[in-house]
């Protein structure tokens, strides 16, 4: 997984590039005058790799390209484009996808930790007296509240472990 983030973080670098660089970002943008489908296979491979990168930055990047579709010609939409690509080029360019790694890592020991204290939880000794005097007690209210069907339950069920034990 992380070779395949940091694959990705270098085709982002590579098909930023192609923004970028004055002479191709033309290119891009007289696509976007004519037939478009330069422009939408160059917008739909950044989508793709930001959105397994990160999702926001997959809606930004949607955002700024859906401001360029509608004003090709605007310079302020292109400078903000071209700042958001440099800006995600470098912050991916140096990121260290190994600490999500580890990360994940330590999560999952969290979660192993946590199950073995429930389960713990359910061996130790105080657990079963609570559970043993709370059915006790359980009993008891149910006697009182309803005779007739608990005496029903205790020659049904009862009864017959008690005769096994005699």
């Amino acid at each position: 997984m992380v070779n395949s983030k940091e694959k990705l973080a270098k085709e982002f670098e590579n098909l930023s590039k192609k923004f970028i660089e004055q002479e191709k970002r033309k290119v891009l943008l007289n696509s976007l005058k004519e037939d478009k489908t330069e422009w939408f296979r160059w917008s739909a491979e950044i989508k793709n790799i930001l959105k397994n990168l990160n999702k926001v930055e997959a809606v930004k990047f949607s955002a700024f390209a859906l401001a360029i579709e509608q004003k090709p010609d605007s310079e302020f939409y292109q400078n903000k484009l071209k700042k958001f690509l440099i800006e995600k080029t470098e912050f991916y360019k140096y990121y260290d996808f190994k600490l999500e790694k580890d990360l994940k890592k330590i999560e999952g020991k969290n979660k192993n930790l946590w199950i073995s204290k429930v389960l713990r939880l359910f061996i130790s000794r105080s657990f079963l007296g609570i559970l043993i005097l709370v059915l006790i007690l359980g009993f008891i209210i149910w006697f009182y509240a309803d005779r007739e069907s608990c005496l029903e339950f205790v020659k049904g069920v009862v009864q017959p472990f008690l005769k096994a034990i005699k």
